[in-house]
Formats: structure tokens, sequence, C-alpha cells
């Protein structure tokens, strides 16, 4: 039931505003992924080819607040794994709390639900390691990435435990590859490293109602696009 209703309004503005119900508008790189502290799927002192989607959730203008997502498609020898994260409190009971932001290196990104960590529960993160201020708006977010790249720390954490540093994450220039068709987090996942809890039913139907109104197909495990 709360599955049901939580559809209608995904699919209702993605068929609005043709495209995404959410973060519609993103800028996508380059990245790779230093794991410092080993992960199911990922090994520690490898590195890893990364496409990240920096966008904002409401697509305001400009350098207006917004919530902040950061994505990530990892390619892994198991397969790709995508990582969703958004602008949350870094604290315990705020992370699972969206927070609007003005500048991409401002606080925390999480991945609001948690997940199973080799049999483990977790709330994943993505944490700004530098001091600049990277604004939002499209033309100064790729004049900062071009000046030197984006790092964050890789962290995981209990629901109210602390921060463990698990890998450094470092966005470039933008790819020149294949872009993601859609990143999915259910779908491109690795055995001991996926989402988990009651609510992920509910995020899943979010995605496919958002799919729907925009009259995309679910994609496959991996898809690719030329966008």
């Amino acid at each position: 039931m709360l599955s049901r209703i939580v559809s209608v309004p995904f699919e209702t503005a993605a068929r609005l505003r043709h495209g995404r119900a959410l973060h519609r508008r993103g800028r996508t790189y380059a990245a790779t992924l230093r794991v410092t502290e080993p992960l199911p799927g990922l090994a520690a002192e490898h590195p890893y080819d990364v496409i990240a989607r920096l966008s904002k959730a409401l697509s305001t203008p400009g350098g207006v607040p917004d919530i902040l997502g950061v994505a990530l498609r990892i390619s892994t020898d198991d397969g790709p794994l995508d990582l969703l994260f958004a602008s949350t409190g870094r604290l315990p009971g705020l992370r699972h709390v969206l927070l609007p932001r003005a500048s991409y290196t401002q606080g925390a990104y999480t991945t609001l639900l948690p997940y199973d960590v080799a049999g483990e529960t977790r709330v994943l993160a993505l944490l700004p390691t530098t001091r600049r201020t990277v604004r939002t708006g499209d033309e100064e977010l790729n004049a900062e990435v071009a000046v030197a790249p984006l790092t964050f720390a890789l962290a995981t954490a209990t629901l109210t435990g602390p921060w463990r540093t698990r890998g450094v994450l470092e966005v470039r220039q933008p790819p020149v590859r294949d872009l993601p068709d859609a990143f999915d987090p259910q779908l491109n996942r690795l055995p001991g490293l996926h989402p988990t809890g009651p609510f992920q039913s509910v995020r899943q139907a979010a995605y496919d109602a958002s799919r729907r109104g925009r009259h995309e197909p679910a994609p496959k495990a991996g898809s690719m696009s030329r966008r």
C-alpha cells in the first residue's frame, strides 16, 4: 500500500517534467575510487573507474540551495555497482534527513537507507575532504572540477556509530565514454554490498514510477547509453 501511495506523485512528476521526477538535470564526470579498507567486491589499494553524476533534486536555478545528489557507477570485477547519495546531516539521526545546500562540498551525503555490508547493517556516506566552496550552478561546478578534482571520503557507519573511512573518491573531468542510462542500486549491486531494510521496496517503487512517467523501459543491469 505504501509503495502504491509513493508511486503516484513520482509518476505524475515525471510525466509533467518529461524527464526524471527528481534530479532531472545533472553533470557527469569521470572519477576514481581508491579503496583504503576493503569492502565486499572492492579490494584495498585498487583504483576503480567510476562515473559520477552530480545533480540537484529540484533543479533550482543557478546557485539556489537544493537537495544535492551524487550518483556513482563503479566498475568492478563482479559487474557494475551503483551507489546513490543525497545531501543529509552527518550526525546520527540526521543521516536520514535530506538537507538543502548551496555548495557540493558543504556537508555529508548518505545513502539515506541502510546497506548490507558483508552481513552487517551500515549506512554509506561521501564526506567532502576539501575546504573549497563548490557552488551548485552548472558553470561554477564545471569550472571547479577543471581546476582540481573534487575529493570525498567513502565511509561507512552503524546507524548510530562514528564514520569509518573505507576509500577516497576523486571526481575529475567529464568522461568521454558511454554514460549510464540509469543508476539503480537495486539492479546494479554486489552480493555482499547491497541495500537492505523494509523501505527498499518503497524506493524501488518510486524509481519504477518515475520511469513509467517518462515512458522509459526498465533498465538492464549495467545498461549504458550515449546521452
